[in-house]
């Protein structure tokens, strides 16, 4: 694995945990109908599980691609995924917690906390062990630990699988360009937040502890 394919690999993966929330809720707008937020996140378990990237783009909170364009999301998590190097699945997801819903500027929230297992295969054919890239491996196992923690990734030498643990916040939206519930990872550190969000909203949410 080339180190460039490294670097796509971590930077969708990147992606795919800030997109996670985006397939979290949908409610319709009818009278006398509506799906609920467990519904929702079920659906969100799915199309990850499934590894359906183009559905889970369409529950992202729409507002964040007037800063990142959806196709090219897209382009760079399937890229990434779509690889004979390397087979990339989802394993392990489970709500952890979802935070009461607040009304803030015509808009609607809550924060929902997650945790998820990210499993990868860099032998995805079977080929011999003597075959493999371990200082490859190592580099990519390195790189995910500087992001997720040394903790929660561990590289079996021996299958070259990769696994990375995270648990991960995420902020579900009703407003005017989201009139169905939408998700977005919540980082509080990344400054694309205060793009997204008010401050008043940036601060209710970081009370739900």
């Amino acid at each position: 694995m080339k180190k460039n394919r490294m670097k796509k690999l971590v930077f969708a993966f990147s992606v795919l945990m800030l997109c996670a929330a985006g397939t979290a809720q949908k409610e319709a707008e009818t009278a006398g109908s509506a799906t609920s937020l467990e519904e929702r996140l079920a659906t969100f378990m799915r199309l990850n599980e499934e590894m359906d990237l183009e559905g889970v783009m369409d529950y992202v909170y729409p507002k964040l691609f007037t800063i990142v364009p959806r196709n090219e999301l897209l382009k760079a998590m399937k890229d990434a995924f779509n690889s004979e190097e390397v087979k990339v699945e989802l394993d392990s997801m489970k709500v952890d917690k979802v935070y009461p819903v607040f009304e803030q500027e015509k808009g609607s929230y809550t924060k929902v906390t997650y945790s998820i297992v990210l499993i990868m295969d860099f032998n995805p054919s079977k080929d011999s062990i003597a075959d493999k890239d371990d200082s490859q491996n190592e580099l990519i196992r390195a790189s995910m630990a500087e992001q997720f923690g040394e903790d929660n990734v561990s590289l079996d030498e021996v299958t070259g699988v990769l696994r990375v643990r995270t648990t991960s916040p995420m902020v579900a939206v009703k407003d005017e360009l989201s009139i169905e519930w939408t998700f977005l990872n919540l980082k509080e550190e990344d400054p694309m937040m205060n793009k997204l969000f008010s401050k008043e909203v940036l601060d209710k949410l970081a009370t739900y502890k």
